[in-house]
């Protein structure tokens, strides 16, 4: 997904700059309406592009969300050493409601989505050729921020009674002036998920194989995975990778050697939907955090411990990616500047497929055996002749190592991270203090 920096238009009611002598009235143009804004075909597609451009954010696909999943969940795998209160709350799980990377996640979240919201609104304002693909887009995108922000700020699935915890909000239509600012509570993590599988069965439907550098039927399809792998319904996360891999037959590969997949400034033949940063345009906060000064990082801020070191068996391709820097070792898919932020990688695909075919005692597109030596022998090691659902849980773990999913992981396997249940409150994010302060509605989560 290449994210240029256009204008985002300002979809909301603004002022008008009067002159004193009241001879010379100008509409301020950062304060655009939405019937100008989202009057043709080319303004509506703009707009798209500027929800594109609200995921890139360093507060979303930019870098937070990975970086959050890996800190929540380090377990003596990895220090954060940075100066950073507010990423060191995260790493502690001693979060504050007032901790601004927690708010600014939340308020771009609801910000991203209230521009597809619009471009969802104004379809009829599409070329009928393009609309089908405008609208799987949007969706594509509200449907996966709508994911994230569950994923983080409620209750994972698996944990108590997903009809009667509480969810995030769930926006559907466009807020496009103040008078139309409403306060809604929260709905239930069911319906937040419910909300989620609609938004992205309709986008993969909708979206084309191939789509250049934004979202297609492949990306739709391994997001949607990825929530079913999450509610654990096995057979749906199953049947989605499968559709995802089906679709990207032709089209993808995994790349080799391993260490070719990342520091990329081009999408590769494995990359499904990347953040493409580039010294103009774009955010990649796991370079700037996971990296170190001599390659454009900030100070080494987060250091990968032997602990997680010690995991990778001898002759590991992704264990070489690690490099050493002053004593601590680093992460090397996010060694250098102005490259791609990685979101969805085709080997996932294949350990989703794997794990889900492993539980179910099935074999829909290929044997969990196959999939998992397609991605264990491309690290370089030798392929099993048998393989459990442990060995296949332990591929994933290394395979995706730094890329956000360890906290989540650990939440659908009920395993203890960072000395914590996987069900305790404090790896749950707090609703930031601003939105409880600004609607009465909302209900705080348990332990703040």
């Amino acid at each position: 997904m290449k994210i240029l920096k256009y204008s985002i238009i300002l979809i909301a009611t603004g002022a008008l700059f009067t002159a004193c002598n009241k001879e010379l009235n100008l509409d301020n143009p950062q304060a655009m309406g939405s019937d100008l804004a989202l009057s043709t075909d080319a303004n509506v597609k703009q707009v798209l592009i500027g929800a594109y451009d609200a995921l890139s954010s360093g507060n979303l696909y930019g870098g937070n969300i990975q970086i959050f999943g890996d800190l929540m969940a380090a377990s003596g795998e990895l220090n954060w050493t940075g100066t950073f209160n507010t990423y060191r709350e995260v790493y502690g799980n001693s979060i504050l409601t007032t901790n601004p990377i927690i708010l600014n996640m939340w308020a771009s979240g609801y910000t991203t989505i209230n521009i597809a919201n619009n471009v969802i609104a104004n379809l009829d304002k599409v070329n009928s050729a393009d609309r089908d693909r405008v609208k799987g887009e949007a969706l594509f995108i509200r449907g996966t921020v709508l994911f994230e922000l569950t994923r983080f700020f409620a209750k994972s699935y698996n944990d108590g009674s997903p009809s009667t915890n509480l969810g995030v909000v769930i926006r559907t239509t466009p807020t496009t002036s103040f008078s139309e600012v409403d306060f809604p509570k929260r709905n239930t993590v069911s319906e937040c998920y419910t909300q989620i599988v609609n938004d992205l069965t309709t986008a993969e439907s909708l979206l084309p194989a191939k789509n250049g550098v934004y979202a297609n039927k492949v990306a739709a399809a391994a997001i949607l995975a990825r929530a079913y792998l999450q509610m654990g319904n096995y057979t749906g996360a199953r049947d989605a990778a499968n559709r995802g891999l089906t679709a990207a037959a032709g089209n993808y590969s995994l790349v080799n050697p391993y260490s070719s997949e990342f520091n990329t400034s081009a999408y590769t033949t494995e990359d499904i939907f990347s953040i493409i940063v580039s010294e103009q345009d774009g955010t990649n906060n796991c370079h700037t955090f996971y990296s170190v000064p001599d390659y454009g990082g900030r100070d080494g801020d987060i250091v990968i411990l032997d602990a997680h070191m010690n995991l990778y068996p001898a002759g590991d391709e992704r264990k070489a990616l690690f490099y050493l820097y002053s004593g601590d070792w680093r992460s090397g898919k996010w060694q250098y500047i102005n490259k791609n932020v990685k979101v969805i990688r085709l080997a996932e695909l294949y350990l989703i497929r794997a794990e889900c075919n492993a539980r179910l005692s099935q074999t829909t597109g290929a044997t969990p055996l196959s999939d998992y030596n397609t991605v264990h022998t491309r690290a370089g090691l030798t392929a099993a002749i048998s393989v459990t659902l442990a060995d296949i849980l332990f591929e994933r773990r290394l395979e995706l190592a730094n890329e956000g999913f360890r906290v989540h992981d650990a939440k659908r396997l009920g395993e203890t991270v960072n000395g914590r249940s996987a069900f305790d409150n404090k790896l749950v994010f707090p609703i930031p203090f601003r939105e409880l302060n600004s609607n009465s509605n909302l209900e705080q989560n348990a332990g703040y």
